[in-house]
């Protein structure tokens, strides 16, 4: 069921709005945490009901591997046992999710390659990604790498179940750690907010528009091109061009607007979510950019592979390779297919392109700190991670070559006969909004919306619109919904549905 269908909009979620707050009038957490759980497995289910069975099959291991390894830490602090078995028990549950994910995921794709070098395995018939299974597998790791760290405590199985299959976050993140859900689950509000729901109908609306009437729209400037390029058409550069940006604003809008409203329905619930997205086409590095997009993925590489293999600590050329590493590991987390190992490596490249023109300014005392030097490094980055998308959106990587060849001039600059000056407008005005407006938590900035996890987000300018609870902007959010549901009509999935 999609954020962005009637079925979702005027079924569950007012049926889950309204057995919430007739739930929560008995004041029983148990009896919230049952309702909670009920409702997201209808979500889930809903979709496709044998992989909810796969689901909580995933969700029961990892748990009892949880509770086995708190047991074990408790064993080695008292007898001092050795830590082996901890470690151990860790690997094998880290294992276990990464099997279940790759057996989905990757069994095809490695299939293809290996009958690359001339061997003729065939394909596994029937095999379908099961919903979701990118994102609680990464949690699910978080959980137990926690645990075994003793960094994090196991939790009793209905909140771990809940942290897990909350519905606002379980299709597409965000990814979440248990000890930023699971304490809320315990001091829930557990009465009607009018302003919480006020709130997260606000952010809600925001996501919803951002999905149906930008990106959805933006996609037909891309789409065509893309197949085109992926059935061997040569692309011209106007064309290229057109397609790269339009696919790099419907990708943030998609997805931004699917983060948002999570964070809406959870605010709806008097739950909040962590901040996702913080306008990363305003970014001034690479390093910059993914501290602003998708920022719980960047998080989560940052604390599980890339300090766990060592991070910066063990010198430069070792400090790249873990950046290419932590990368390359990224793209294919994204979908199984070379593009988006290229990309992933490609933007390993930018990172250690990044810290080697950081430390070289370091040693030689520089600060460009001009405002020439500010949108010089604003446009290059930008820039540098429209190119990177070609690969992501690409089919094939000799569609992504062809759209790349034709951008930088390699087939030709003539302009088409049927130029659609009206959709260059559309994508110009578009992009000045990622490119300049404040994002939507500067825009909520008096009534913090979502958890503010990191530190590079604080202290950020509100915008001089900030939202106030009054009638202009209740009207307001009205229109955008209005708007938002009459794109609706035509319900596409959602980009990362499919990673």
């Amino acid at each position: 069921m999609l954020f962005n269908s009637y079925q979702f909009i005027f079924v569950f979620l007012p049926i889950a709005l309204v057995g919430f707050w007739l739930v929560s009038s008995f004041q029983k957490p148990s009896l919230v945490t049952v309702f909670f759980i009920i409702i997201s497995l209808i979500f889930y289910s809903i979709w496709d009901l044998k992989f909810l069975i796969l689901l909580l099959l995933s969700i029961v291991i990892n748990w009892f591997i949880g509770e086995g390894l708190t047991r074990l830490r408790k064993n080695v602090l008292v007898a001092g046992n050795r830590p082996n078995l901890v470690k151990l028990l860790a690997i094998s549950g880290i294992s276990f999710n990464l099997l279940l994910l790759s057996y989905f995921k990757y069994s095809n794709f490695f299939i293809d390659t290996v009958n690359g070098f001339g061997l003729s395995l065939g394909h596994i018939e029937g095999l379908i990604l099961p919903l979701g299974i990118s994102f609680y597998t990464f949690e699910q790791i978080s959980y137990l790498v926690g645990i075994a760290s003793g960094k994090r405590k196991s939790h009793v199985f209905s909140h771990f179940l809940l942290f897990i299959t909350f519905f606002p976050h379980l299709i597409a993140g965000p990814i979440l750690n248990a000890n930023e859900l699971i304490p809320q689950f315990r001091k829930l509000n557990y009465r009607f907010d009018f302003r919480n729901l006020a709130i997260g109908f606000t952010v809600f609306a925001i996501g919803l528009f951002k999905k149906t009437v930008i990106a959805d729209s933006v996609s037909g400037y891309a789409t065509p091109v893309f197949i085109s390029a992926d059935q061997g058409e040569l692309i011209g550069f106007f064309l290229a061009w057109q397609a790269a940006i339009a696919y790099s604003l419907q990708l943030y809008f998609d997805f931004s607007g699917y983060s948002d409203m999570a964070i809406g329905l959870s605010k709806m619930f008097n739950i909040k979510l962590p901040i996702n997205f913080f306008s990363p086409y305003q970014a001034i590095s690479i390093g910059d950019f993914w501290r602003r997009w998708h920022i719980t993925l960047g998080k989560f590489l940052r604390d599980y592979l890339y300090i766990p293999l060592g991070g910066s600590r063990q010198g430069q050329v070792r400090h790249y390779v873990n950046l290419l590493i932590t990368m390359l590991i990224g793209g294919l987390w994204h979908g199984a297919n070379w593009t988006f190992i290229i990309w992933g490596g490609l933007h390993g490249i930018y990172l250690c392109i990044d810290h080697a023109w950081n430390s070289f300014l370091k040693q030689k005392g520089l600060k460009l700190d001009s405002a020439y030097h500010y949108w010089l490094a604003r446009m290059l980055t930008f820039l540098a991670v429209v190119i990177s998308w070609v690969l992501f959106r690409a089919e094939t990587v000799s569609g992504a070559s062809r759209i790349l060849a034709g951008m930088f001039g390699g087939s030709g600059f003539i302009i088409p006969s049927n130029i659609d000056i009206q959709g260059y407008i559309i994508l110009l005005v578009v992009l000045a909004g990622a490119f300049f407006l404040p994002n939507l938590y500067q825009f909520m900035i008096h009534e913090p919306v979502a958890l503010d996890l990191y530190s590079h987000l604080t202290n950020q300018e509100p915008a001089w619109y900030a939202w106030r609870p009054t009638f202009g902007y209740t009207l307001l959010t009205f229109i955008i919904f209005a708007i938002g549901l009459a794109f609706c009509n035509q319900a596409s999935s959602f980009l990362y549905f499919q990673f």
